[in-house]
C-alpha cells in the first residue's frame, strides 16, 4: 500500500559497506559494467564503445545540457543526455548479501526536457545474485526493469525485462510505469490499476512505482505506488511531497566544478533499505533538496522468497521526449552486521607444555555467508606466521566453503612462570570490498615449571623411525634424550 502519511525510516545501517562509488572520477570500482547510452563524465570523451563489451567508459560529447567531459573529480555517471531515443544502464554483476538487510543511497537528477513533457524516469533495480547481470530489461515504459510489448507497431517484438528480477524501483517522471500498457505485468493475477489501457497524459506521473519479481516476459507485477488511491478507477494522483524532475540551469560554459554547483538544486538522494530476513520490508525514502531532509514516501513488504544475494543496476531512457539522467554517490550497506565467517581452533590440551616446547595449532575456517570471501586469513596474537591451504572461500553449503591454516608456537620460559598459554585468532577476509572477519577463539595450554612429562618409551627398531619427531630437545646437564612424537 502507499504511504500518504510519512513515517520514520529504519533505523540507519550498523554493518559493512559493501560498495561505495560516487561516480566523480575518471574509473569506477570493478564490478559496475555500463550498457547502451551509460558512460562517466569523470573520464576524457569517447567516439564509442567497443561491441561486445561492457566497460565503463568515458561520454560522447555532451549536449549543452549535460556536464562537461573530463571532469575527474567532478564527474556523474551519465545514463542518458538529452537526445532522442537513448537507453543507458549501469550494472553492478557482484552478488551482495541480502539476508542481514541491505540499504541502498544514491543521488539522482533528472532534467532538461527540451520539451514540454519529460523523459519517462529512472529505475533502481535488484536481481537475485544468482544471476548473471549482463543486460537491463526493456526501456521506455518499462525503465529498463520490466518487459515489454511496444505500442502502436505492427507485429511488434515482446521484449524481455531484466533476467532473475526481484524488485524495481521506478522513479517515474512521465507515469507509464505505474501502468500495464504494453503489456507490462503480463501474467500477473495482481495488475496496475490502470489496467493495460494507454492513457495520454500516462497515469502515474511523478510517482514512486514498484514492481516484483519477474523472468523474460512474465512477471514483473505492479505491487505498489506513491499514488493517493489504488482502485481501478482514477484519476491516481501521486503523493510525493516534492518532484522528483527538477529544475534545468543553464550550463553554457561551465567547467566541470561550476556544472555541479549549478545542478545542486536539481539533486534528488534516494534511500532503499530492505530489512533482514525471514520476513523483510522495504521502505523507499526521499530528499527533494527542499529543506525538509529525507522522507519516507513508501512502506511494503518485501516479494518472498528473499534470495540469499542481490545484484543490482540503475537505468533510463528517452523516446521523442528527452532528458538527462545522472546518478553520482552510490552507497550499499548491510543493516546488520554481517558474521560471515566461522573459525574453530584446535591445540592439544591434554597435556602439560614446558619452556621450549613447540606447540602446533590448527585452524578451520568456514565461509558462513552466501557470497564468495576472498583474501582470507588468519591473525593469531601469539603466532606471527599462521598459514592456510587456501585464501579465497566459496559461498556457503559449496565445495571449497572451508579451510584449514596451521601454526606453531615455542613455549617460553615467561609462559612457564605464568603457568600457561592463552592465545586468541580471529579469522578475516573480503566480501567484494568490504571487510570480514569471524568472532575472536581463544584457547590455552597448561605449561609446567620443569620439563615436559616424557611419554612412554617408543618403541625400537628401524619401524619406529617415522614416528620420531626431528626436533628433538636435548635436556642440558644430564644424559636423558627425551624423544616426542609428533600428534
Amino acid at each position: 500500500m502507499s504511504s500518504s502519511t510519512l513515517q520514520p525510516a529504519f533505523a540507519a545501517a550498523a554493518g559493512p559497506v559493501l560498495v561505495d562509488e560516487d561516480f566523480r572520477g575518471a574509473t569506477v570500482i570493478d564490478g559496475f559494467q555500463a550498457y547502451g547510452s551509460a558512460c562517466i563524465t569523470g573520464a576524457p570523451t569517447v567516439l564509442a564503445t567497443p561491441i561486445g563489451s561492457h566497460p565503463v567508459l568515458g561520454c560522447p560529447a555532451p549536449s549543452p545540457a549535460a556536464p562537461p567531459n573530463g571532469a575527474d573529480p567532478d564527474g556523474f555517471l551519465r545514463l542518458t543526455d538529452r537526445l532522442t531515443d537513448q537507453a543507458g544502464a549501469a550494472l553492478y554483476d557482484v552478488p551482495i548479501p541480502a539476508t542481514q538487510g541491505v540499504e541502498i543511497t544514491f543521488e539522482q537528477w533528472q532534467y532538461g526536457s527540451d520539451s514540454l513533457v519529460p523523459a519517462d524516469g529512472i529505475a533502481f533495480f535488484l536481481v537475485d545474485g544468482a544471476t548473471s547481470l549482463d543486460a537491463p530489461g526493456a526501456f521506455g515504459g518499462s525503465l529498463g526493469y520490466a518487459q515489454k510489448e511496444p505500442g502502436f507497431e505492427v507485429d511488434p517484438p515482446f521484449l524481455p525485462g531484466v533476467e532473475g528480477g526481484y524488485l524495481g524501483i521506478g522513479l517515474d517522471v512521465l507515469g507509464n510505469y505505474f501502468g500495464d500498457w504494453e503489456r507490462r505485468g503480463d501474467s500477473c493475477e495482481v495488475r496496475s490499476p490502470s489496467g493495460e489501457a494507454f492513457y495520454a497524459p500516462a497515469p502515474g506521473e511523478n510517482m514512486v512505482t514498484v514492481r516484483g519479481p519477474g523472468n523474460g516476459t512474465e512477471g514483473y507485477c505492479f505491487l505498489t505506488a506513491t499514488a493517493d488511491q489504488l482502485s481501478t478507477t482514477g484519476p491516481w494522483t501521486s503523493t510525493l511531497p516534492g518532484d522528483l524532475h527538477g529544475p534545468a540551469p543553464d550550463l553554457t560554459g561551465a567547467d566541470p566544478a561550476q556544472a555541479a554547483a549549478l545542478l545542486e538544486p536539481t539533486r534528488r538522494t534516494v534511500t532503499v533499505q530492505i530489512s533482514p530476513a525471514p520476513d523483510p520490508q522495504v521502505t523507499v525514502s526521499i530528499d527533494f533538496n527542499d529543506g525538509a531532509g529525507m522522507q519516507q514516501v513508501l512502506d511494503f513488504a518485501a516479494p518472498q522468497p528473499t534470495p540469499p544475494t542481490y545484484k543490482f543496476g540503475f537505468s533510463a531512457s528517452t523516446g521523442l521526449f528527452t532528458d538527462v539522467h545522472l546518478i553520482r554517490n552510490v552507497v550499499v550497506q548491510a543493516i546488520d552486521p554481517l558474521a560471515q565467517l566461522g573459525l574453530t581452533k584446535l591445540v592439544d590440551d591434554s597435556k602439560t607444555y614446558a619452556s621450549g616446547d613447540v606447540v602446533d595449532y590448527t585452524y578451520e575456517v568456514l565461509n558462513t555467508s552466501a557470497v564468495a570471501i576472498t583474501d582470507v586469513a588468519v591473525v593469531d596474537d601469539r603466532i606471527a606466521g599462521v598459514t592456510c591451504e587456501a585464501s579465497e572461500l566459496a559461498p556457503a553449503g559449496q565445495a571449497g566453503d572451508s579451510t584449514v591454516c596451521h601454526g606453531t608456537y615455542t613455549v617460553t620460559d615467561a609462559d612457564a612462570a605464568a603457568g600457561s598459554v592463552t592465545n586468541v585468532a580471529t579469522a578475516g577476509g573480503l566480501a567484494g570490498t568490504a571487510p570480514v572477519t569471524s568472532a575472536p577463539v581463544s584457547a590455552t595450554i597448561v605449561v609446567g615449571a620443569g620439563a615436559a612429562v616424557p611419554p612412554a618409551l617408543p618403541p625400537t627398531g628401524p619401524s619406529a623411525l617415522p614416528m620420531l619427531v626431528a626436533g628433538m630437545t636435548a635436556l642440558t646437564g644430564g644424559s636423558l634424550l627425551v624423544l616426542r612424537r609428533r600428534r
